[in-house]
């Protein structure tokens, strides 16, 4: 596999509507286009995303045995358009990452700090309506974690401190009725349930 670097400044096309969602990489000249949302540095490393070279070692990434600093991308099979864009420093996961449909739309983003998932997470459906979206703190949930079907009903929201369920958790059906609504104290449940299996509701759902 042959890796394809960029060393000379990129050029970011920043757009501030949902319009970014379109953005791809393409082929150019036999050259790598590149048509980047995130904030790289002019002169950041970019290398495409090879399983030949790529291992972990010690929880940092490596390319070729070293550890790597800078960008690396997937394409998809077709060979032109974005499946991801990652971002390492000294191995370990740091920036914005995004992924991307076929389609061009952008499915996820969201940002990790010397290995560590922190702030907002959010994805979208292909149809352009939310997914979900999760707040990161240290590597843990905190705050509110909300999730909608492809039609746009909302269908949980769950609330964290630190990691764990504290305060007002409910679950929906699709069709906007209440499914499940309950408070979480001190590790403890109190409210109505309204599943079979009460226990760990939360880690079956949020596994990202």
């Amino acid at each position: 596999m042959v890796f394809i670097i960029i060393t000379s400044p990129v050029r970011i096309l920043i757009s501030m509507e949902v319009a970014f969602m379109e953005a791809r990489v393409l082929f150019l000249n036999s050259f790598l286009a590149w048509a980047l949302l995130s904030c790289l540095q002019p002169e950041e490393k970019m290398l495409l995303k090879d399983p030949m070279t790529i291992s972990w070692e010690a929880d940092r990434l490596r390319v070729n045995q070293k550890m790597y600093t800078g960008g690396l991308f997937q394409l998809f099979p077709n060979g032109r358009d974005t499946a991801s864009v990652e971002h390492y420093v000294q191995g370990l996961e740091d920036g914005v990452w995004r992924k991307y449909y076929p389609s061009g739309r952008l499915f996820e983003i969201r940002t990790f700090q010397k290995g560590k998932k922190i702030g907002t997470y959010e994805a979208w459906w292909e149809n352009g309506k939310r997914m979900r979206v999760f707040e990161f703190e240290n590597d843990e949930y905190q705050g509110f974690c909300r999730e909608w079907n492809s039609s746009g009903q909302l269908i949980r929201e769950m609330h964290y401190e630190k990691g764990h369920e504290q305060g007002t958790q409910k679950m929906f059906y699709d069709n906007g009725k209440i499914k499940s609504n309950y408070w979480m104290e001190n590790g403890r449940r109190y409210g109505l349930l309204g599943t079979k299996n009460c226990r760990n509701i939360s880690e079956k759902i949020f596994k990202n």
